[in-house]
């Protein structure tokens, strides 16, 4: 009823507008949708972070800075690297689970339901499980590309960042 309203009263371009406006609204499973791949996404969540070592993650996050300072010559000692540890453990181990478990809204809103239970039906086999355990090893590993690429590629972007909003 809605949709003959709007075609018999509006002409020109009004038109294509609300015909484009009829399409952005929410179909009445739309939230019946969310909810299912919002359960999915909580049990995919559930499934990937029993095996998941948050401290482990936590400490690839400072691992490859301090590979960087010793290579750039400065020592640290193992002190030194135990209290960086607690620091990185005191101020991320929280706000990273945190993250990790609120991964399950981003999910439901992002993934249809099928791509949300093929994802949990991988995770849920021996290699699934195998592949979130060795994740923050992965992600450990590939930190000093990314910081040595992000590092040579600033010296680039930066004066260009500076240029286009200077302008």
């Amino acid at each position: 009823m809605l949709k003959s309203f709007l075609f018999k009263t509006l002409s020109g371009r009004a038109l294509p507008v609300a015909a484009a406006a009829l399409l952005l609204l929410p179909h009445p499973g739309a939230a019946e949708d969310r909810d299912a791949r919002l359960e999915a996404a909580r049990a995919y969540v559930e499934v990937t972070l029993q095996d998941m070592d948050i401290d482990e993650l936590v400490r690839g996050m400072y691992r490859p800075l301090l590979q960087q300072i010793r290579a750039q010559g400065q020592s640290v000692s193992a002190e030194q690297e135990a209290e960086i540890e607690a620091l990185y453990l005191e101020h991320l181990r929280a706000p990273m689970a945190d993250i990790m478990h609120g991964q399950d809204t981003v999910m439901a809103d992002m993934l249809s339901l099928a791509e949300i239970e093929a994802l949990l039906a991988f995770y849920s086999t021996d290699e699934g499980r195998r592949v979130m355990m060795v994740l923050p090893q992965m992600m450990e590993a590939q930190m000093p590309m990314i910081m040595g690429m992000v590092e040579e590629r600033m010296e680039i972007i930066l004066p260009e960042l500076r240029r286009i909003l200077e302008q």
